[in-house]
């Protein structure tokens, strides 16, 4: 599992109140995936919107948690044993039964909040900026002859993907609205046609203050523009001939380009 975050706090608790994992949407979450146990739940970044539930979930599944410095402090706080996690760098590989995860540091989206690193450990409840964001990584998923890759940011490094290869790309686009047609282009440049992906799975775009239990909806275009994403993306999939699809809550997704 990437991340874990199912507590999904309202924008006016971000905004006006200590925050902490929601025990109950976490637990309707996981039954509604039809998890009971997991192996490693790998994190992107520690911002709270991606790491505020991970400890918890890995408590209730068995799970090891890998990911920066900053998510090792946060899944501390929430009481997750130190023998059950993993700081990792850039270029480091990992096999769980027939899973091999590889991780890559890639930037995170232009200008993010709460920069800076989480340097001891973390109790919850506290204020949402208390999560900085620390670095960043990006997984590839490898699970016999298919290959998976996560960039859950909407940046890129030149070049850092040039010798992977992907059958999927779950494709960050968090803010890629508010960027230019020429750095969304250099984008999928660098994340899509690089890896020879066939498939995009966009994430990172619908509305996290909203629950799971309620159908996924964009971000309010003050914060983020979806419509002007897509605009920039679809021309490029239809040129290389790649299959866009959104997800949907807890529903499976065909990874057969076909």
């Amino acid at each position: 599992m990437e991340d874990g975050f199912f507590s999904r706090p309202s924008i006016f608790s971000v905004l006006l109140t200590p925050i902490q994992p929601n025990e109950q949407r976490i637990d309707a979450s996981l039954r509604s995936a039809g998890i009971s146990k997991l192996a490693a739940i790998f994190v992107a970044h520690s911002h709270y919107d991606h790491v505020l539930d991970s400890g918890l979930v890995a408590l209730k599944t068995g799970a090891t948690v890998l990911g920066t410095k900053s998510t090792a402090n946060a899944v501390l706080g929430a009481g997750l044993p130190p023998e059950r996690i993993k700081v990792i760098k850039d270029g480091d590989s990992f096999l769980f039964g027939q899973f091999q995860i590889k991780a890559f540091e890639t930037p995170h989206s232009p200008h993010p909040t709460s920069p800076g690193f989480i340097d001891h450990p973390l109790h919850t409840p506290v204020p949402e900026g208390d999560f900085k964001v620390g670095e960043n990584f990006s997984y590839l998923i490898t699970h016999g002859s298919r290959r998976l890759l996560v960039i859950a940011s909407g940046n890129y490094s030149p070049g850092k993907f040039k010798d992977v290869r992907a059958d999927v790309v779950f494709l960050g686009i968090g803010t890629l609205g508010k960027q230019t047609p020429e750095f969304v282009a250099q984008y999928w440049q660098e994340t899509v046609v690089q890896t020879g992906a066939k498939i995009v799975i966009p994430i990172h775009w619908d509305n996290f203050f909203e629950p799971l239990d309620q159908p996924l909806t964009a971000m309010p275009r003050i914060l983020d523009a979806f419509d002007q994403s897509m605009a920039m993306l679809l021309p490029l999939a239809q040129r290389d001939a790649v299959k866009v699809q959104l997800p949907v809550a807890f529903a499976p997704i065909d990874l057969d380009a076909r």
